[in-house]
C-alpha cells in the first residue's frame, strides 16, 4: 500500500471510529450503571443502550473500521521503520496482518456463527 493511500485511510477512519468506540462505551455504561442513565438526561434508557450496544451494524461497523484504520496505520508506521531496519518491518506488518486477521475472523463467526 502506497504511504498517501495509508495515511488517507487513517485520517478518514479516524473520526467514525471514535464515533462508534464512543457510542459503544457510552451504550455499555448505560447497561450497566444507573447513574449513568440518570446523568444522560433522559437520553440514555436501558432499553436504547441494549439495542445500540447489541446492534450487529454498530459491532461490525467498529470492528470493520478497527481493522482498516490499524492496517493502514501498521504500514505508515512499518515505511518509517523501513528506513533503519527492513527485516523488522516486514516482522511488523506480518504479525499485524495475522492479529488483524485473527480478529475479524473471531468477529465474523461471532455474528454468524452458530
Amino acid at each position: 500500500m502506497k504511504a498517501k493511500t495509508a495515511i488517507a485511510i487513517v485520517e478518514w477512519t479516524s473520526l467514525p471510529l471514535l464515533l462508534f468506540a464512543g457510542l459503544l462505551v457510552i451504550s455499555g455504561y448505560g447497561l450497566t450503571s444507573e447513574a449513568a442513565r440518570n446523568a444522560s438526561l433522559g437520553l440514555l434508557t436501558f432499553s436504547r443502550s441494549q439495542a445500540i450496544h447489541l446492534s450487529r451494524l454498530v459491532k461490525l461497523g467498529f470492528v470493520s473500521l478497527l481493522l482498516l484504520h490499524t492496517y493502514a496505520g501498521t504500514e505508515v508506521l512499518a515505511k518509517k521503520v523501513e528506513k533503519r531496519n527492513q527485516r523488522l518491518a516486514a516482522f511488523m506488518e506480518y504479525s499485524v496482518l495475522a492479529f488483524l486477521i485473527y480478529v475479524g475472523w473471531i468477529a465474523v463467526n461471532g455474528e454468524f456463527g452458530g
